[in-house]
């Protein structure tokens, strides 16, 4: 992805952002769009609570999500799973 004409401003907020925690720059970005689309749970700042950020519960409403999801129609001439694990050590092989 690549955006063109990005203020000055908004690009230093970005890489400060990104510094903190630990991303690249595109990691960031890509963080933040998830997030505002709904993609990516949000966790609740430490400044707001004190109680430890509960990873299993947090995994488990993504996995709720993905579940509630609409499934992805395949195509009935799509190979199958064993069949393409079959394929890639065929060709490691060589």
């Amino acid at each position: 992805m690549q955006v063109k004409d990005c203020p000055a401003p908004v690009y230093e907020a970005l890489r400060q952002c990104a510094d903190r925690e630990n991303r690249s720059i595109s990691q960031q970005t890509l963080t933040i769009i998830e997030r505002y689309l709904g993609m990516r749970d949000v966790p609740t700042p430490p400044a707001v609570t004190s109680e430890p950020i509960n990873y299993g519960e947090r995994r488990e409403r993504v996995f709720e999500r993905i579940r509630q999801m609409r499934p992805i129609p395949v195509s009935e001439n799509c190979p199958s799973t064993v069949e393409l694990i079959r394929q890639i050590r065929e060709e490691e092989a060589r």
